[in-house]
């Protein structure tokens, strides 16, 4: 009986230590602090090369990017670079990036490098090279 009850409280004692809530826990989790909030209502800039105006005729002028998305769900980041200086549109997609200046011999929002053309259409871009079609439509929320 005496084996029991010391067999017993030994068990009670080692589940006691051996569960005891740690308080290092794990270092790489962020915990988010409400107590530091701010409101405003001025728009924040955060770059001034990501400023962007439309012109009389609707272009956008300036730089900006959005994200596209591929019929087979994969993503890539289109920017569009409309100054004065230069009309360009890079696709990056998969840690490759493909770059081209706009064509001033074809219509509006076709762009073209060597071997391959983008079309820009309202939420679209087409990525044409050889007999290869990629269609791109603009991801929700853009």
């Amino acid at each position: 009986m005496k084996k029991h009850v010391f067999v017993a409280s030994a068990v009670i004692l080692f589940t006691i230590v051996g569960c005891k809530k740690s308080t290092e826990g794990n270092k790489s989790i962020m915990v988010e602090d409400s107590s530091v909030t701010s409101k405003t209502d001025e728009p924040v800039k955060t770059d001034s090369v990501a400023v962007v105006t439309e012109s009389a005729s609707g272009v956008k002028k300036g730089e900006y990017t959005d994200r596209y998305v591929a019929e087979d769900g994969s993503s890539a980041l289109v920017t569009f670079k409309n100054t004065d200086n230069e009309n360009t549109i890079s696709v990056r997609s998969n840690n490759k990036t493909i770059s081209a200046p706009k064509k001033t011999d074809a219509g509006p929002g076709v762009y073209g490098n060597f071997d391959f053309e983008i079309v820009s259409r309202n939420d679209s871009v087409i990525i044409t090279q050889g007999n290869n079609i990629i269609g791109l439509k603009k991801a929700r929320g853009q």
